[in-house]
């Protein structure tokens, strides 16, 4: 693509995203810009309920194709099969319904690793409390032999489940997931996967990849609306991950409980309709307008661009490592708490989060995307720059 066809399209792909020009986004970590297609959808089924009423015949055949939709685009988009995708409102809420359902015994144990989100390691705490599960922690390291060799060390035969980020929200890491689940195929062990920072911020071949589980967020780097997100559940798991919740159409009940063949025997209630509209026209954008290909490119672009120009910077300290990264960044600027860094870069017209947990180290946080301007990356740098700058002058 020559580099004025490739300027025409993001310009084109920006004007649809209206919210990128009230700020330079650099949050999709929290929550990803939506695009005009997905407010339309949305918009024309509320009008639809409006005048129409809710109840007009077909009406629950309608809303199980909207949502049948969504598994088929996302099917398509990270490769795998519609069956294997339920809906869900989250990604902690796929996290749950992944750990909830294996029939656990006091004693058995799960590997993660201490740089997750609480959307993790409070299912596992849960796990913990409610059924004696043994949680073991294991150090991040950047030398992918020895993270896999920290992994293989706290393998017992009590061990079942490798609980795992495929990118880790403290530090913007891309872990090395396909070894990880080499490593779990070896052992006979499960992996279930918090996706909420991965899916459509870096490239994801679910069944070339060999999760178990995958737990993704829709309001994130996939741009849908709150109260989405998506459960990959790899179809021969289906016998070793139960369903929590029961629920009307979720099972055939002549006589007894027979759960749905596919993965909507997950879903746990029911879904926002225009909601659901919405995350089915942003996929379909995403997919056919967008593409995901060069989404991914652009992506690794700008955050290898956005690195470099950081860690020239006198006083900021960049946390995320070069070789095992995307677009997530994570930085600290000299003595100055991250949330004044994100209030003195939001004064100037950016817009990024911090990171600020017990468990974590604090840390400034720049989600760098497709839909950022090479302009407004190296704005961001220079307004960091300028902060570090004045800090030095004090």
């Amino acid at each position: 693509m020559s580099a004025t066809v490739a300027t025409n399209k993001l310009d084109s792909l920006r004007a649809q995203m209206p919210a990128l020009q009230a700020t330079g986004y650099f949050n999709a970590g929290t929550f990803g810009p939506m695009p005009t297609v997905g407010i339309e959808a949305a918009h024309a089924l509320i009008q639809s309920d409006h005048e129409l009423g809710r109840i007009a015949p077909n009406g629950y055949e309608r809303a199980g194709a909207r949502n049948r939709s969504v598994t088929e685009l996302a099917a398509s988009i990270f490769s795998a099969d519609a069956r294997e995708f339920a809906l869900t409102h989250s990604a902690g809420e796929g996290l749950n319904i992944a750990l909830m359902g294996i029939d656990w015994s006091a004693g058995d144990e799960v590997i993660t690793t201490a740089e997750e989100h609480p959307g993790l390691l409070n299912p596992l705490a849960l796990l913990s409390r409610r059924y004696g599960v043994i949680n073991r922690v294991v150090p991040v390291s950047e030398d992918t032999s020895q993270f896999l060799d920290s992994i293989e060390e706290k393998i017992t035969s009590r061990t079942r489940v490798i609980a795992l980020s495929h990118v880790l929200w403290s530090t913007g890491t891309v872990l090395p997931l396909r070894e990880v689940c080499e490593l779990a195929r070896e052992h006979e062990l499960m992996v279930i996967v918090d996706a909420a920072q991965s899916a459509g911020h870096v490239p994801v071949n679910l069944h070339e990849l060999g999760v178990d589980a995958y737990a993704m967020a829709g309001q994130k780097w996939l741009c849908g609306p709150e109260g989405t997100g998506l459960l990959y559940v790899r179809y021969d798991r289906f016998a070793d991950i139960s369903p929590t919740y029961a629920r009307y159409g979720q099972a055939d009940m002549s006589g007894y409980y027979l759960p749905a063949p596919t993965a909507h025997r997950y879903e746990t209630g029911e879904f926002t309709g225009h909601v659901i509209a919405a995350q089915a026209a942003t996929l379909a954008w995403l997919r056919d307008e967008v593409g995901m290909d060069w989404a991914h490119s652009r992506i690794a672009e700008m955050g290898t661009l956005f690195h470099s120009l950081l860690v020239e910077i006198p006083g900021v300290k960049v946390i995320t490592p070069p070789h095992a990264m995307a677009g997530m960044v994570n930085f600290n600027v000299a003595e100055l708490h991250p949330r004044l860094v994100a209030d003195a870069l939001y004064d100037r017209g950016y817009t990024i989060r911090f990171v600020e947990y017990e468990l974590c180290a604090l840390s400034a946080r720049s989600s760098v995307s497709w839909w950022n301007s090479e302009a407004e990356v190296r704005g961001l740098a220079e307004a960091i720059a300028d902060i570090a700058s004045g800090l030095g002058n004090k």
